[in-house]
């Protein structure tokens, strides 16, 4: 309908809907962010062995011991860097929001812009992260694929199980506790880590509820009362709380986020969960996780060199061209989540 400038209009508040800026693997196992020099980081995997000191004689010599080896794995930390391009064209259009009659100046509206732009970009920036976390943990690797790249990124992850047949917890022969209390034990043992964070999908938990009611670990006059509780409820945009598993002091937590994969079939743009179906995760906050971010090197006309390195987790780039007019603004970082402890969780396909 075409609009009468004559007529009384009201402007509302701008609705937009975004997306959460989902970040449970981010924040729950990877706390400890490290910027280092140059973008190649090494990692020294040491694996301590539950020896226990020899029995000698008192007129013997003591028993020498001999010295554990370690690993050494090296990573290149992947670039992340969004762009944006604003035009004369895009700072004379008013915004979403804008008033219709009280338009703000274009050198402000390209401000405006500009604080939009790198607020998205950190959003994305933060996905790619948790995306990065996520796949590291569930599936011990990283396939990093984009413009003019394509590797993969493996840890070497092989605590994980594909169960089948009777064994999926949607037959009523399995057992969904006993392959929990199976999984830390292996935990337990090759990773010296107990789970204390215990992750499914939504069809996981709903299958795992099922199964727990018809075993009646939540009926009343159970013995196994004090094994399990699960009170469901929603703490933020994507995670519900499910329960605890009181055997290991355990949350149970749902994840519900998704990712645009749009780099496998870029005609053909997917969104994908990030905890995919029938997926269990035990993981252990304890276990040392580290993001890296590797060092951002920059053009920069005030250095002798032309150059510039910064030292951080990310870095924001604007520069201007003047035939045509055009702004450009690009935020650079390049993190790489490294799990060191490949031992500590177990990943299960139950489904």
């Amino acid at each position: 309908m075409p609009i009468n400038i004559y007529d009384p209009r009201v402007m509302d508040q701008l609705v937009s809907v975004m997306p959460a800026t989902g970040g449970f693997f981010r924040d729950t196992f990877f706390n400890r962010h490290l910027p280092i020099l140059g973008d190649t980081v090494d990692v020294d995997f040491y694996k301590g062995k539950r020896r226990i000191s020899p029995f000698v004689s008192p007129k013997s010599a003591g028993k020498t011991i001999e010295k554990i080896g370690y690993k050494t794995n090296t990573f290149k930390t992947p670039l992340l860097k969004p762009k944006d391009v604003t035009g004369v064209e895009d700072i004379s259009v008013r915004l979403p929001g804008e008033g219709l009659y009280n338009a703000v100046a274009a050198e402000e509206r390209g401000l405006i812009m500009l604080t939009n732009a790198l607020n998205d970009f950190n959003d994305m920036n933060i996905r790619r992260e948790e995306w990065m976390a996520s796949r590291a943990m569930l599936t011990g690797k990283i396939p990093v694929i984009g413009e003019g790249v394509n590797y993969e990124i493996d840890f070497g992850f092989t605590n994980k199980e594909a169960l089948a047949g009777g064994a999926l917890w949607s037959a009523d022969t399995s057992d969904p506790m006993a392959d929990i209390d199976r999984w830390v034990l292996i935990c337990q043992q090759n990773g010296y880590h107990t789970p204390n964070v215990c992750l499914m999908s939504s069809d996981a938990y709903n299958a795992f509820m099922t199964r727990v009611k018809a075993q009646g670990y939540l009926d009343q006059l159970s013995l196994n009362l004090n094994v399990l509780q699960l009170n469901p409820r929603q703490l933020s945009e994507n995670v519900i709380y499910g329960g605890m598993i009181l055997k290991y002091n355990m949350p149970i937590y749902i994840y519900n986020e998704w990712f645009l994969d749009d780099w496998t079939d870029p005609a053909n743009p997917t969104e994908s969960p990030i905890v995919p179906p029938g997926t269990v995760l035990l993981g252990s906050t304890n276990a040392k996780t580290t993001i890296y971010y590797g060092e951002i090197k920059l053009t920069d006309a005030t250095t002798a060199s032309g150059f510039r390195s910064i030292v951080g987790e990310k870095a924001a780039q604007t520069w201007i061209e003047e035939d045509p007019p055009q702004r450009f603004l690009a935020l650079h970082s390049r993190p790489l989540t490294v799990p060191q402890e490949v031992d500590s969780w177990y990943v299960g396909t139950v489904l």
